[in-house]
């Protein structure tokens, strides 16, 4: 079974672009390969112009090639946190964000928790 998630960078002035993720969505999941392999504005936002995909792997190449690539997958983009936890409607059970001095975070649509790298975790 699937466990859906959403994936979002916040800009500056507050808004949140994000996408869909179909698989692995908690924590040990896609949480730890963002945190590993995505964390860095470049790469996150790399990830994002994606637009949905079916799995997150290790390299963006990988995650493109299940990406779903139709206008409806295209990251839509909200007006904040608010917005994107009440309208993305997709069935997610976890919200992935980056942050540019932050790094990622994740919640379950209401508090928010650090992810940590494998680094961080030793």
């Amino acid at each position: 079974m699937a466990t859906r998630s959403t994936i979002g960078i916040k800009s500056q002035d507050g808004t949140v672009r994000a996408i869909y993720c179909h698989w692995d969505g908690y924590p040990e999941g896609v949480g730890a390969t963002l945190a590993n392999y995505y964390n860095n504005e470049t790469v996150a936002t790399a990830l994002i112009n994606l637009g949905g995909f079916s799995s997150l792997h290790e390299t963006l190449k990988e995650t493109a090639e299940g990406a779903y690539k139709t206008e409806s997958d295209s990251a839509r983009t909200f007006t904040g946190e608010k917005d994107w936890f009440e309208n993305f409607n997709a069935g997610e059970e976890y919200f992935y964000l980056y942050t540019e001095g932050t790094g990622w975070r994740y919640s379950q649509g209401g508090n928010w928790a650090c992810l940590k790298t494998e680094k961080e975790v030793a």
